[in-house]
């Protein structure tokens, strides 16, 4: 199983350096000069990451998604099953401590997220980036937040109502709106990433079941999808919108975008399952650990709940696409 998931991801690995193939390639041609001068692409010289565990990768290299081990060793290889900010980083030629297989002297990539953060704690996560000399302009910020105040919401319901729980999302996106202006202000260039829709995750097909709703009700997938919805509204009308601090990446979108019947033009067979066995949850879960006939390549979920390394590969390549074009 190790080497037929191994021998998966490289054949996505390598679909992903062509893309930065052309990507690159976009980047020199945004750089070539017409009759009014050449153009300076941005190019930023330092990332700094803030959200929670779908942006964390652990001091030793693992991530909350499907680690990668070298066949029939224990061997973590972290540059295979990339979470969606290395991606990002790889297209800048930017290096995180946590994943330095080339023994880079000086990184330029750091992690400030934390498993299990919640929207509120950006004001922390960059206080703890200006301690460590952020921000300042030829500098990218990435931050993604929701997964985890979408669950703790929804755990709150039916003793609250759905039209309370949906205020109180979107009052969490309008905060976090007013954080990432806060960062956009002081000078890097901040890609954006919209809370993640759960309701279409494995888990909000799991809760629609075990809990059903009333006939004619809103069910607990659609439910979980509207909470996503308020969240990200409140964030979008309040974030600075003027197409240049501020880099848009839609993660809720993308999910949607390859529902069925679509999925299997994106390359998705599977949207349902989790890959991780039960015994072997993020960060602990790897190649060697998935259910039988898990595919990492055409599988979207990790658990019921966490991109596995296809999803992060599509979120990966939508949010450097967006770092590349967006007129920073």
């Amino acid at each position: 199983m190790i080497s037929l998931a191994v021998a998966g991801v490289c054949r996505g690995w390598t679909r992903f350096l062509a893309w930065i193939c052309a990507a690159g390639a976009a980047l020199v041609v945004a750089g070539c000069g017409g009759a009014s001068g050449a153009i300076e692409p941005f190019k930023p010289q330092r990332l700094m990451v803030l959200g929670d565990e779908l942006s964390v990768l652990l001091p030793d290299g693992r991530k909350y998604g499907v680690n990668a081990y070298a066949p029939g060793t224990s061997t973590l290889d972290c540059t295979t099953h990339p979470v969606w900010i290395q991606n990002v980083a790889l297209v800048f030629s930017l290096t995180f401590t946590q994943c330095n297989p080339n023994a880079v002297t000086s990184t330029t990539a750091q992690i400030y997220a934390e498993v299990g953060a919640k929207a509120a704690a950006v004001g922390a996560q960059i206080d703890r980036a200006l301690a460590g000399g952020a921000f300042a302009d030829k500098q990218m910020v990435t931050i993604y937040f929701g997964l985890n105040d979408m669950l703790e919401l929804y755990a709150q319901y039916p003793a609250r109502t759905q039209a309370a729980l949906k205020a109180e999302a979107r009052e969490r996106g309008v905060a976090l709106g007013q954080q990432v202006n806060r960062v956009a202000r002081a000078g890097p260039a901040v890609l954006l990433v919209t809370a993640p829709d759960l309701g279409l995750a494995p888990f909000g097909a799991a809760q629609a079941t075990a809990k059903p709703e009333p006939t004619g009700a809103i069910t607990r997938a659609r439910f979980l999808s509207d909470l996503a919805d308020a969240f990200n509204a409140g964030l979008r009308v309040t974030i600075i919108n003027d197409g240049r601090l501020i880099g848009l990446v839609s993660s809720d979108q993308m999910v949607r975008d390859i529902q069925p019947p679509f999925n299997t033009f994106y390359g998705f067979n599977d949207l349902s399952t989790a890959m991780c066995l039960p015994t072997a949850q993020p960060p602990n879960c790897g190649t060697d650990t998935l259910i039988t006939g898990a595919d990492t390549t055409t599988w979207g979920y990790a658990t019921d709940k966490l991109f596995g390394p296809a999803l992060q590969s599509r979120l990966g390549q939508i949010a450097a696409s967006r770092a590349i074009r967006n007129p920073f």
